[in-house]
């Protein structure tokens, strides 16, 4: 039994998110469709499975709809001897043009991509001024007015660590405690008013990146205080910071192993 680790890239615009859902459009879904043409029924001519091993994929991350993603890292196991050049060609032929697959490798059979993973990295664009850009709309968050960014550094500074985050946890979160490490955050401005976050941490909670962008958001407007921030931080309570985010611009950029 091989195990396939895939490096995946997408343009979530037009996805419900990764995870498979019903009547829904999602990444995961199209990637069991495509693995499942070139593979499960590669030789099948009676509509049965050629490869009943494969065991569906597996993701790194749940990514939101509306999310993008560099580098998403997924799992398939299966007994086909189709080689990893041949996985890749093959899985790009079929799959959307807004999803491709960058790498595959083979992994030891142990490997789980969620589990196994050390860290990742998330970048968060927004555009800033009064012109809306239509190349970017699905791409960035865009704010007319402009952010000051020493203040979002000063707060972004206070992110990092090992630290509870409650304050910055979507309802509905399904980790067993709110206690994340944040190993570096920074804020810069890349000029043309659009300024970039960079958030690298061991594991995220749900919605963690977008209310903590939408938090220091609030600081770059000013409407928000630095000792307000660090009180939202230890306040440990999701209603102390009602700041999301949109998800149009959020990367993960990679996943860590």
């Amino acid at each position: 039994m091989r195990n396939i680790k895939l490096t995946i890239e997408y343009d979530g615009t037009n996805y419900s998110g990764w995870q498979i859902q019903p009547d829904s459009p999602t990444i995961q879904g199209e990637l069991e469709t495509a693995v499942r043409m070139i593979i499960a029924f590669k030789t099948s001519s009676d509509n049965t499975p050629s490869d009943p091993s494969y065991s569906g994929i597996h993701g790194a991350s749940r990514t939101d709809a509306g999310v993008h993603a560099f580098a998403h890292v997924a799992t398939f196991k299966t007994d086909t001897d189709i080689p990893l050049y041949g996985i890749i060609r093959g899985l790009n032929s079929v799959l959307p043009r807004d999803i491709a697959i960058k790498e595959a490798v083979e992994v030891p059979a142990d490997f789980d991509a969620r589990r196994d993973s050390k860290g990742k990295t998330y970048l968060y664009k927004v555009l800033t001024g009064p012109t809306r850009s239509p190349i970017y709309r699905n791409r960035c968050w865009h704010l007319r007015e402009g952010l000051d960014i020493e203040l979002m550094q000063e707060g972004a500074s206070l992110l990092v660590g090992e630290k509870d985050f409650s304050s910055f946890r979507a309802s509905g979160c399904g980790a067993k405690h709110p206690i994340r490490e944040v190993t570096s955050f920074t804020v810069e401005s890349k000029g043309d008013g659009f300024i970039e976050f960079t958030v690298r941490g061991t594991a995220f909670l749900r919605h963690m990146v977008r209310i903590m962008v939408g938090t220091l958001v609030e600081v770059g407007r000013g409407k928000v205080t630095i000792n307000e921030f660090r009180g939202i931080i230890e306040a440990r309570e999701r209603t102390a910071a009602p700041y999301t985010a949109p998800p149009q611009g959020l990367y993960l950029m990679a996943t860590e192993y």
